[in-house]
């Protein structure tokens, strides 16, 4: 998915589990960084000059949540108790939409190397070693209706 969905849902999830609980600033806080810039890494991997398609590391999958972001959370959270969802559901949200798309995906990194196509959404803009073969439908249409989902959260909680 991209930067744009990563963030929109992440925001939505949070204002609407946590909008009485903590400031606006804290949920964009927590959505950018724990929804969003998890894939810095990938700017990493473009350094290392890894392949297109394999610029993903392990905390971007399923047991980046458990060994990363499930121990920042509890970290976080002897700041304030609400930390600890507000870091992982954006991380696990993260992970859930990266594998709702076409992109190969490690379900069992680091402990296994074995990568798969999982998903239904194209990325957009295209990544550059797509074939055209891939089936699926452009996550424009989900950013699409994540824009819709948003306007709604913001007509209903912030006028």
């Amino acid at each position: 998915m991209n930067s744009y969905n990563h963030f929109i849902t992440s925001f939505i999830i949070l204002v609407v589990l946590f909008f009485n609980k903590v400031s606006i600033v804290e949920i964009v806080l927590f959505a950018l960084v724990f929804g969003v810039l998890i894939d810095g890494n990938q700017t990493i991997g473009k350094r290392m000059r890894k392949p297109e398609a394999h610029k993903r590391t392990w905390i971007e999958e399923p047991f980046g949540v458990l060994f990363l972001g499930v121990p920042l959370g509890l970290l976080l959270s002897s700041i304030k108790k609400e930390y600890y969802l507000l870091t992982v559901i954006p991380y696990a949200v993260h992970v859930a939409q990266d594998y709702l798309t076409i992109h190969e995906v490690s379900p069992l990194a680091p402990f296994s190397r074995k990568n798969m196509k999982t998903g239904f959404f194209k990325s957009s803009p295209a990544a550059s070693w797509y074939t055209g073969n891939e089936k699926g439908v452009s996550e424009k249409y989900f950013l699409a209706l994540n824009i819709l989902a948003l306007v709604a959260v913001v007509g209903i909680y912030f006028i």
